[in-house]
């Protein structure tokens, strides 16, 4: 019998199906499992990277109630998110305040760009089909990479999900519903099907309106009255398609057709007595990518990509100071870009890339003397990494070059800068899992094309804004008591110098942009995570973070504004989830919190913006049927009413609530 237990695990094991025979019988039945495919994007150790790492997944965010994409993040430690309010106000993210210029956004490990403004509307991206959130400081361990990735001071990658079938299917469905205050209704489909035994499609669409009419309370000195957030409605769609096929040399193809296209009003800012505004924007955004993987064998390997891209949008204020009564802008971008890496694995130890790119990018728009610019930007990057034991070793040079040709007026000269990058994490004892961790980088933005052509305003002679990163922390993971089943902690402490910081300076008529800025940063983070199983199939997990921060300003020594912090950073943010899960209902608890900002460079009274917490109460429960699974779910958004701003003037909603459900085949 026990020979028979034996080869029966070691059958299931294997997987697939295999006989399976006791001693006592003269036949051999024979059991074939059910296929299931499975799916999953691997998950980063946040413990073990040698650069600071934060991870949430999909099914975290969809327990934890998140609204939005700039919902989840502006949870992460070091994080400033910038929200113009309402559920279509433009929503922009800094890494450890260096501004939102430096951050970079990868969708499905390929860059959104845009050279106009520098900076991303994270806005647009559903969470519908999210599987991983990922935020790197520096960049993430793995140098297989595009070299895009290793350009920015921080990346903030997306990843969506990939197919996954179940009971020997061909296909798999997902309808979901939401709705909730100020007139959401956001329905969303996604379909998946195996169009062969290695190729399966994904198609995503999501609808979502809101009319965006909440209330306020609007301060004016010791008067305080209730009003309406007007003109904060949107209305907007996005599609999108994804190939995935294994090629029978084992070799990966994938492919993604995006489109995105919004209308939406844009508040303004408060203005005592006139709640009105006519300003509006729309938005339209499509891009094709298609990438390619390849291991030769154990020591080589080969990935490339190619992606198009093309954004429209139009701006619209109807105002009487305008000529005609009407201002209307209208922007037009393209993006053509390549992508080839390659890696070599010389020993069990070392691994090394070399990845190049190239892009070019156009811009038109119908604002006065636009020069049409063109901008040519190549990326090469050398990587390394070493892993022996305790210690790993990651490092990198980055050569950027970049030209720029125009159709009228004077153009910038030829940009060119190696920036370098080395991190390292120690493991002192193999018997712990602690880890020691530090890095440096180095890394330039070079001036958009707003920054070097807007109107008056602009100037071609700019020179890149520089940031230098040094940071080191300490990380563990364990369980320190039997109640536990898994305790994680990490701490970092950095030091952020940014140089030519690029400001709009007032002159004799007009504005200009100049390189005039000094920005030193010093700053901590702490991150805790832990799962305890209360009992039976209840468990409780929970995770914090928190953030100081002195981002002060050290441009001028005989400015009144000498030493003190930059505007919009708070000195303490922090924020705590709480999950209890239940074989009837999970319950899931937020908070997030953020101290005293400035407006304006001048840390005066009259510039300061108050501090806030807002909590979320979330409550779901999923039904299981023989071919289908619902998921209901509740959520209380800041259900303290607390009334704040995250930029001055654009109040942000206060009570809200939202009812989703979900119906998966």
């Amino acid at each position: 019998m026990r020979l028979f237990f034996y080869r029966l695990v070691l059958c299931l094991l294997g997987g697939g199906f295999c006989p399976v025979s006791a001693q006592t019988a003269d036949t051999t039945r024979v059991h074939e499992l059910q296929q299931v495919d499975v799916s999953a994007i691997r998950r980063p150790s946040v413990v073990r990277s040698a650069a600071p790492l934060q991870v949430v997944s999909g099914a975290e965010m969809e327990r934890l109630g998140y609204q939005s994409l700039a919902d989840a993040v502006r949870r992460f430690s070091g994080v400033t998110v910038k929200d113009y309010g309402g559920i279509g106000g433009l929503k922009t993210v800094s890494v450890r305040s260096l501004g939102a210029y430096h951050t970079g956004v990868m969708y499905d490990g390929i860059a959104v760009s845009n050279c106009q403004a520098g900076q991303i509307d994270i806005g647009r991206f559903s969470l519908d089909n999210v599987s991983q959130v990922t935020l790197a400081v520096g960049q993430e361990d793995d140098i297989f990479q595009p070299a895009r990735m290793f350009a920015s001071a921080g990346v903030l990658s997306i990843q969506t999900q990939r197919p996954e079938f179940r009971e020997n299917r061909n296909y798999s469905l997902q309808l979901r519903m939401k709705g909730g205050s100020f007139g959401l209704v956001n329905p969303s489909l996604r379909y998946a099907r195996r169009l062969a035994s290695r190729t399966s499609l994904s198609v995503d669409g999501d609808f979502l309106r809101a009319d965006g009419t909440y209330p306020f309370a609007l301060k004016n000195g010791k008067s305080v009255t209730r009003e309406k957030r007007y003109n904060s409605d949107i209305l907007s769609w996005h599609t999108e398609a994804n190939l995935y096929s294994l090629l029978r040399d084992s070799s990966r193809l994938t492919a993604k057709a995006y489109y995105f296209q919004s209308e939406r009003g844009l508040p303004g800012g408060v203005i005592f007595y006139n709640p009105y505004n006519k300003e509006r924007l729309w938005d339209r955004n499509f891009f094709a990518q298609t990438g390619y993987e390849k291991h030769f064998n154990p020591r080589w390997a080969l990935k490339g990509a190619l992606k198009y891209n093309y954004s429209w949008n139009r701006y619209q204020d109807i105002n009487v100071k305008y000529d005609g009564g009407k201002q209307e802008d209208r922007n037009r971008q393209q993006e053509y870009y390549g992508t080839a890496t390659v890696q070599y694995v010389p020993s069990e130890h070392l691994t090394v890339s070399l990845a190049t790119d190239f892009a070019v990018n156009k811009l038109w728009n119908n604002l006065p003397d636009c020069p049409f610019p063109t901008r040519y930007t190549s990326c090469s990057v050398l990587a390394l990494k070493y892993h022996y034991r305790f210690l790993t070793v990651t490092a990198n040079v980055l050569n950027t070059f970049v030209t720029e040709k125009v159709k009228s007026g004077e153009r910038p000269e030829n940009r060119h800068k190696f920036t370098p990058f080395a991190a390292l994490a120690l493991r002192p004892w193999q018997d712990r899992n602690l880890y020691l961790r530090f890095l440096y980088k180095n890394t330039f933005r070079v001036p958009t094309f707003n920054d070097l052509y807007y109107l008056r305003m602009g100037n071609t002679g700019l020179r890149p804004e520089l940031a230098r990163e040094y940071s080191g922390g300490i990380t563990w993971s364990g369980t320190l008591w039997s109640f536990m089943d898994f305790l994680s902690v990490t701490a970092d402490v950095y030091y952020n110098r940014v140089t030519d910081k690029i400001v709009a300076f007032p002159s004799t008529y007009v504005w200009k942009m100049l390189n005039l800025g000094k920005t030193d940063i010093t700053g901590a983070e702490v991150n805790v995570r832990a799962e305890i199983p209360l009992y039976n199939r209840i468990g409780l997990h929970f995770s914090a973070g928190y953030t100081w921060q002195k981002a002060i300003d050290v441009t001028d020594k005989e400015s009144k504004n000498y030493k003190e912090q930059i505007p919009y950073t708070p000195c303490h943010s922090g924020s705590g989830a709480l999950q209890v899960r239940t074989p009837w209902v999970n319950m899931a608890y937020t908070v997030i919190g953020v101290g005293e900002r400035y407006v304006l460079l001048q840390n005066i009274p009259a510039n300061r913006i108050e501090g806030y917490a807002e909590h979320t109460f979330s409550l779901s429960r999923e039904f299981t049927g023989k071919n289908f699974r619902l998921r209901l779910q509740a959520e209380l958004v800041n259900f303290t009413d607390e009334q704040y701003d995250i930029i001055k003037y654009y109040p942000m909603p206060g009570r809200s609530y939202r009812l989703s459900a979900t119906l998966r085949f």
